[in-house]
């Protein structure tokens, strides 16, 4: 006969159950419970919208520069229209009293072809914004602004959209400073705005001036 004791239990596979000598009792003991499985750990995962790291590169490329000064060409074209043609159109017309429409169809045709150059313009600050853009990556500016924003340009807000958006991701994605171009299309910005209204101003007063002499027989 086996001592007394724990044995396993035949009735209950994995449990025990107490002989006391001589016969199995009425105490059991339940079966173990099994260690459970442990999972592996989970990958780290990416965040969204993690910004990439900054880098220190230099943002100032020939191609900035070009683009600014193709945004800036279109105020020049005031200079191309012949607008000594056009008030003596007008003052002959209103001292004569006869209509000029040959020779007014005559000057906006030209005034049509000077504007067609603002298209061409355009066209260069896209290439030139392109252009930027690929040296940008090239230098190892990761994600810069987008050039297609350049596209804006036929609208007439390109340079703005464009110029301003570079600067804005150059600032979070470098660590050199890229504000020059910026303060550079500003400025010359502001000063083509003045340049048209000065002038717009002188032909307003050139005009009124000649028709006033007409009428008084000057």
């Amino acid at each position: 006969m086996s001592a007394p004791g724990w044995y396993p239990d035949p009735s209950t596979p994995g449990g025990q159950r107490w002989w006391d000598g001589t016969q199995w009792t009425s105490h059991q003991q339940a079966p173990a419970a099994a260690p459970a499985q442990g999972y592996a750990a989970a990958p780290p995962v990416t965040g969204y919208g993690v910004a990439p790291a900054r880098v220190n590169v230099e943002t100032n490329t020939v191609w900035i520069w070009l683009a600014i000064v193709a945004s800036l060409l279109p105020v020049f074209s005031l200079f191309l229209i012949d607008w000594d043609s056009y008030i003596r159109i007008v003052t002959e017309s209103t001292a004569t009293g006869r209509p000029a429409t040959a020779e007014l169809l005559a000057w906006q045709g030209q005034v049509l072809g000077v504007s067609a150059l603002s298209y061409v313009t355009a066209a260069a600050f896209i290439v030139f914004s392109w252009l930027d853009w690929r040296e940008l990556r090239r230098r190892g500016v990761p994600a810069p602004f987008h050039w297609a924003w350049s596209f804006f340009a036929l609208l007439g807000a390109g340079a703005a959209v464009y110029v301003i958006g570079r600067t804005v991701v150059l600032r979070r994605r470098t660590t050199t400073s890229p504000w020059l171009p910026l303060w550079v299309w500003i400025g010359g910005t502001v000063a083509s705005f003045i340049i048209a209204i000065v002038w717009i101003l002188n032909l307003v007063s050139e005009l009124t001036s000649r028709i006033l002499g007409t009428y008084s027989g000057a």
